[in-house]
């Protein structure tokens, strides 16, 4: 039996989770895989912390045979509190106290994974630049930034994020942008404000809603706090909103920081000026540097495409979501989980990535309706009045990842 070739395009928590989980299943026996990843390895992963769940991804962290290693960086107890508060400081409840997800920050992942894999497997610094499937032999070709080719895969796997490079292969269908973004800043130890922070979000995460825009803050493995700060805008707001406002992010911290803070608080944007002035100074007392996180979602509709052979795509390039219920990552390892296991039982086969992606979409789908109905929530002028009645009702739209 001739070996299989597989190339996993991304290293991110998805592509990472079906590397180890390949390297697990076969070592190399009957399938030979290799991942390409833009960044270095030394550069630490975009984002806040994650809380892995029981289903999907802790299930990816022991698929891989790495739990007990997940377990070093992962943070239980009081970390998975959630608290609420509305835009004038009232805090109005907490969830989260006791559920089996524990948080996580994103190079821990990265780390956890990499004890899993050769590091001959991933070739850093090789970012993919285009796709195109060879006329001749039908399979697909890989073109990287710095010029040179690779081919002959029996199946490449699109794990790399929002902007895919793999996913024309399999669907013409793009991002969609959500109306609303995030402008994310920091609360360092060193702040005098840090104290304050740390009695308001405590060692898990803090929610603050109201007057059609809110406040997500949470505490990451090295103690610091991130704030995500969110308003409704355009999808070109780094380009568009700031020069209209005498504002670079390009420039670093420095005098725009307190542009953008003063920016935040205009009157006449109506956003964050009621706010309490406790809840205020978590945005004006920050650190920064302030940067945008434009959020897009891939259409629903949209997730239907016809298998292709040779090429399947798992993670954000397959369905990337808004992060209202907190599942995306759940979700992306979960795809891991299942493809690793039809690659398993059915090989490389065009059969293997039909069966896996018969299985993904209504779980894709399941997740992005639910996190735009959460997103509305966050973002109406009433707000967090129709999330406390969806919590209260026992139907919950958040961190149910693992229900289907």
């Amino acid at each position: 039996m001739s070996t299989k070739k597989i190339a996993i395009v991304g290293a991110g928590p998805s592509g990472l989770a079906l590397a180890a989980m390949l390297e697990k299943n076969h070592g190399g026996k009957d399938i030979d895989y290799v991942m390409y990843e833009s960044s270095a390895e030394d550069v630490p992963p975009r984002g806040g912390c994650l809380d892995l769940h029981p289903g999907s991804g802790q299930r990816a962290m022991r698929e891989a045979g790495v739990f007990d290693e997940f377990k070093k960086y992962a943070r239980y107890g009081d970390a998975t509190i959630h608290r609420l508060f509305d835009h004038k400081g009232n805090h109005l409840f907490d969830f989260g106290e006791g559920r089996d997800a524990p948080e996580i920050d994103r190079w821990a992942i990265r780390k956890t994974f990499l004890t899993a894999i050769p590091s001959h497997k991933i070739h850093w610094r090789k970012a993919v630049a285009k796709t195109e499937r060879d006329e001749a032999t039908g399979r697909i070709v890989l073109t990287f930034a710095d010029g040179s080719t690779a081919s002959g895969f029996d199946l490449v796997v699109g794990a790399d994020g929002t902007w895919s490079k793999v996913r024309h292969l399999v669907t013409n269908a793009k991002p969609v942008y959500s109306g609303d973004l995030f402008l994310t800043t920091k609360i360092q130890p060193s702040n005098p404000f840090y104290a304050k922070m740390k009695e308001l979000c405590r060692m898990g995460s803090m929610i603050v809603m109201g007057n059609g825009a809110h406040m997500f803050n949470s505490r990451q493995g090295d103690g610091h706090y991130r704030v995500d700060v969110g308003i409704p805008g355009p999808a070109d707001f780094a380009t568009s909103w700031p020069k209209e406002h005498a504002v670079s992010f390009e420039n670093g911290p420095g005098e725009y920081e307190t542009k953008i803070k003063s920016w935040l608080m205009d009157p006449a944007l109506d956003l964050f000026d009621p706010y309490s002035p406790e809840m205020r100074e978590i945005i004006t007392q920050s650190d920064g540097p302030f940067r945008p996180w434009i959020m897009y979602y891939f259409p629903t509709d949209r997730l239907n495409w016809s298998t292709q052979p040779g090429v399947t795509l798992i993670g954000d390039a397959a369905h990337v979501t808004t992060p209202f219920v907190g599942d995306g990552v759940n979700c992306a390892m979960r795809d891991a989980c299942i493809l690793a296991g039809k690659i398993k039982t059915l090989g490389v086969t065009t059969e293997a990535v039909a069966e896996y992606e018969k299985e993904m979409f209504p779980f894709a789908i399941d997740l992005i309706t639910r996190s735009l109905q959460s997103q509305r929530m966050f973002f109406e002028k009433e707000s967090p009045k129709t999330f406390l009645e969806v919590m209260g009702s026992g139907k919950p739209l958040i961190g149910v990842t693992d229900h289907l």
